[in-house]
């Protein structure tokens, strides 16, 4: 009996302290759960704050330039103009200069604006010109040729001539691209020299299936040869301290038009778009980082079956969203025929239907718009895209995304020291 209780009362307190064992390591187990959640929300946060990605310098510096700007100079800033002969003041460069405009094309040959011509045949003097536009600039301009070579090759009273695109890739053979690569270094250094900082090259067009059209521009037929070597040159010209522009987006390599001169109409499918003409695209913007790209006034029917590319927000749209391009987007010459339907008397578009072509451009996406020549017409831009702002038609935000992408690429290869 008394041995049946001795054992009754141990099974009650080994039971009891089984109970409060197990109630002791469910508190500490829960405990343990606590700080651990706590540890690894804390250990999260961290991870979070350290893995945020940091504003590049070149940003900072572009936001804070950005922020001293006035409405009227970050539109100017989106401006590059052309201008006639060579003298600074008659030719209305000066008074462009003076409205804070973003860049300046030079266009030395006859057949366009006779730049450089008899009285200043000589590097000092291209240089000095240069230096002037700088002088009178607030904020560094782009100083822009289309230096391509061959037919193309603006500045062959300076320098001795270079090979076309298709006499460089002539083999066929993408392991001779170095030789695009050797020639843009070559055209970086001599465009330094007249104090050029920006080459609206290379030609990605693949073709064109009429050769006559374009003369020998494009690398190939072949958009795989066509890829290497506008990548090289590309490369020859970045590396080397010029950005380049890979131009005519969305492609001209199916057609025998010519955009200078009329409406250009091209009817690929969209596999076949994106198999040809946007193959060097998307590899040359995946791989190569070019500084920017140049549109034109095509339409694409593929692509958008009722609006020219270069004021297509749908091709621009595919550009940035789709092959993810971030940099700069530069229209063709807003002067070119196959914008308009209808021309001024004399042959071209009048000042009046320039500026509400600048005004389109920049309304679907383009960043910098290329071809006003006076200052009626840079005036008229700066005001219209105001007029569109205050409309709610435009965003400041998108004007002020559009600078700030310029002016990153005028950072980042030293134009804007």
């Amino acid at each position: 009996m008394l041995y049946s209780f001795f054992v009754f009362c141990s099974v009650c307190l080994l039971s009891g302290c089984s109970s409060l064992s197990t109630n002791s390591n469910a508190s500490s187990t829960t405990s343990s759960s606590a700080t651990s959640g706590r540890s690894s929300a804390a250990s999260a946060k961290i991870m979070s704050v350290a893995t945020k990605p940091a504003i590049d310098a070149a940003t900072l510096k572009a936001q804070a330039i950005l922020k001293t700007m006035s409405p009227d100079d970050k539109i100017a800033q989106m401006i590059m103009v052309e201008f006639v002969n060579t003298d600074y003041v008659s030719s209305g460069l000066q008074q462009m200069v003076a409205q804070h405009v973003g860049g300046v094309l030079y266009q030395p040959t006859i057949n366009g604006n006779n730049n450089f011509d008899a009285s200043c045949y000589t590097i000092t003097c291209a240089q000095a010109f240069s230096a002037q536009i700088n002088a009178d600039e607030t904020i560094a301009p782009l100083i822009a040729i289309d230096e391509e070579g061959g037919e193309v090759d603006k500045v062959s009273q300076f320098f001795p001539p270079s090979p076309s695109a298709e006499a460089l890739a002539q083999s066929g053979d993408p392991k001779q691209a170095y030789q695009a690569y050797n020639q843009a270094k070559t055209d970086a250094s001599e465009l330094k020299q007249l104090g050029i900082n920006v080459d609206l090259a290379p030609v990605v067009d693949v073709g064109p299936v009429d050769p006559v059209t374009y003369g020998h521009r494009r690398f190939s037929t072949d958009a795989t040869v066509v890829t290497a070597y506008a990548s090289a040159f590309l490369r020859g010209l970045q590396d080397n301290g010029i950005p380049g522009a890979l131009k005519h987006f969305p492609g001209l390599g199916d057609t025998d038009k010519n955009p200078h001169l009329e409406k250009v109409v091209i009817t690929r499918s969209m596999q076949d778009l994106q198999n040809i003409d946007l193959l060097p695209y998307q590899k040359i913007i995946q791989n190569d980082n070019p500084a920017m790209v140049m549109t034109t006034d095509v339409l694409m029917q593929a692509m958008d079956p009722n609006q020219l590319a270069e004021i297509s927000p749908k091709v621009i749209g595919y550009l940035r969203n789709t092959l993810h391009f971030n940099g700069v987007i530069i229209t063709d010459g807003l002067y070119m025929d196959g914008l308009y339907s209808s021309l001024g008397p004399d042959g071209r578009p009048t000042n009046d239907q320039l500026i509400q072509a600048g005004i389109q451009t920049i309304n679907a996406g383009n960043d910098l718009i290329e071809g006003p020549s006076n200052s009626y017409e840079v005036s008229g831009i700066i005001s219209g895209v105001e007029a569109e702002i205050q409309q709610g038609t435009l965003s400041q935000s998108q004007i002020d995304q559009s600078v700030l992408r310029i002016l990153k690429m005028k950072i980042k290869y030293g134009i804007i020291k």
